[in-house]
C-alpha cells in the first residue's frame, strides 16, 4: 500500500510540472441532428459548427481525412451517406450514396487514399424485394470522388474478416490497403491480392490465449496503437497490455499489464510518455517502465465513452461519450473538474485537427 501511494505521489509531481509539449487543437464531433461541432482546447468553448447534408454521422474511418486534413469524411444519413468536409470554409462540400430505390447499402467502415480522390469503402447491401431482403455478399467499393462513381467493387479472399467496424488504412504512397484485426493484412492497391500479414492476434505461447485487440488508433504516422486482452494459461485469468503496430516495420509489439480491467480506447500523452485507457475503468501507464502508475475503477461508468484525448500541454483528460457533454478531468488526480455541455447528444468520437486550420478564418 505504501509503495501504490508513493507512486501515485510521484505520478501527481511528474503530471503537476509537465511542459506543454504542443499546440492546443481544436476538436471536432458528431452532433445531433445534422452538425458538427468545433471545440478549441485553448479556449475550452465551442467556436463554430458545420451543418450536414443528410442527418447525424454515424461514423468515420480510423483516418478519416487526407494527410494534411484539406477533407475530411463522415458517414451520415443512417449509415448510407457519405459527406465531405472542408475545414477551411466549414462547409460540407459533397455527399454521395450507394444506394439505389430497389437496392439499399450501408456503410460501416471508410479511409481515403492519400489524396483523397478515391475511397475505399466497406459496405453492406440488400436487395429490397416485395416480399423479403435479399442480402449481398459486399466486402470494399472503390470510389472515385472526383467523378462520383464505383471504379471498382473488390471481393476480398475467404480468410479476411472485416467485422462490423474494420480499421481501414492505405499507405501514405498510396500503394497497400491494411485490414486491421485480429491479423493485419496489406492488401496491393493496384491488384487487390494479398501481399503480406501479421499474424499477430495467434497465441504467444502454449496454453496462452490469443491477443484480442480492443481497436486500434493511429497515433503517429503509421504507427497504431490499442489495448487488447489475452488469457494466462496459469492462473486461467484474463490479462491485459498495450499493442504497438508499426506498419512500416511490418511489426507488432506488447506488453501486459496485469489482471483485466474494464478499459478499451487508448491513447497518448503528447509527449509519448504516459498512455491512458478508459472505458468503465481508467488506467495510466508509465510507457517507459510499462507499468500501470495509477488506477481508478468506476471512471465515467453509466455512460459510454466513445474518446480520450489527452490535452496539449498534458494537463487533462477530454472525454467524450453517449451524452451531451464532454468531461474534463485533472490528469494529476484523476478526478472530473467540469462538464461542458455540447447542446445536444454527441454522435461521434471527437476528433483533433490542428488549430492551424481555422486560425485564417
Amino acid at each position: 500500500m505504501r509503495r501504490a501511494t508513493w507512486v501515485f505521489l510521484l505520478f501527481v509531481v511528474l503530471f503537476s510540472t509537465l511542459a506543454s509539449a504542443a499546440e492546443p487543437r481544436v476538436l471536432i464531433m458528431g452532433v445531433w441532428p445534422n452538425r458538427l461541432r468545433l471545440f478549441d482546447e485553448a479556449t475550452e468553448e465551442f467556436t463554430d459548427e458545420i451543418t450536414l447534408q443528410d442527418g447525424a454521422v454515424t461514423n468515420y474511418g480510423s483516418i478519416p481525412h487526407t494527410p494534411h486534413f484539406e477533407k475530411l469524411f463522415f458517414v451520415t444519413g443512417r449509415m448510407e451517406t457519405v459527406e465531405i468536409v472542408d475545414p477551411k470554409s466549414l462547409e460540407s462540400i459533397d455527399a454521395f450514396k450507394l444506394s439505389t430505390p430497389g437496392r439499399r447499402v450501408r456503410i460501416s467502415g471508410l479511409t481515403p487514399g492519400p489524396t483523397g480522390n478515391l475511397l475505399y469503402l466497406q459496405a453492406g447491401a440488400v436487395q429490397l424485394q416485395t416480399d423479403r431482403f435479399e442480402r449481398e455478399d459486399v466486402d470494399l467499393v472503390l470510389y472515385d470522388v472526383a467523378n462520383h462513381e464505383v471504379k471498382k467493387t473488390i471481393e476480398l479472399p475467404s480468410e479476411i474478416d472485416l467485422g462490423f467496424l474494420p480499421t481501414l488504412h492505405v499507405s501514405a504512397d498510396g500503394e497497400s490497403l491494411y485490414v486491421i484485426g485480429e491479423t493485419v493484412w496489406e492488401i496491393s492497391t493496384s491488384t487487390h491480392e494479398i501481399v503480406d500479414r501479421i499474424e499477430w492476434g495467434k497465441p504467444r505461447a502454449a496454453g496462452y490465449g490469443g491477443i484480442r485487440a480492443m481497436g486500434m488508433a493511429l497515433l503517429s504516422p503509421s504507427v497504431f496503437w490499442g489495448a487488447y486482452q489475452t488469457t494466462d494459461p496459469l492462473l486461467e485469468r484474463d490479462l491485459w497490455g498495450i499493442a504497438r503496430l508499426d506498419l512500416i516495420e511490418k511489426k507488432v509489439d506488447t506488453f501486459e499489464l496485469g489482471p483485466a480491467l474494464n478499459v478499451s480506447y487508448f491513447t497518448l500523452s503528447p509527449d509519448g510518455k504516459y498512455g491512458f485507457a478508459g472505458l468503465s475503468d481508467l488506467a495510466v501507464i508509465d510507457m517507459e517502465s510499462r507499468r500501470v502508475i495509477a488506477h481508478k475503477e468506476g471512471f465515467e461508468r453509466g455512460r459510454t465513452n466513445m474518446a480520450l484525448i489527452v490535452s496539449a500541454d498534458g494537463s487533462k483528460l477530454y472525454v467524450t461519450g453517449v451524452g451531451n457533454a464532454i468531461d474534463v478531468y485533472d490528469i494529476a488526480t484523476l478526478s472530473k473538474t467540469r462538464s461542458i455541455f455540447v447542446g445536444a447528444d454527441i454522435t461521434s468520437p471527437a476528433l483533433a485537427l490542428p488549430r492551424s486550420l481555422f486560425e485564417d478564418r
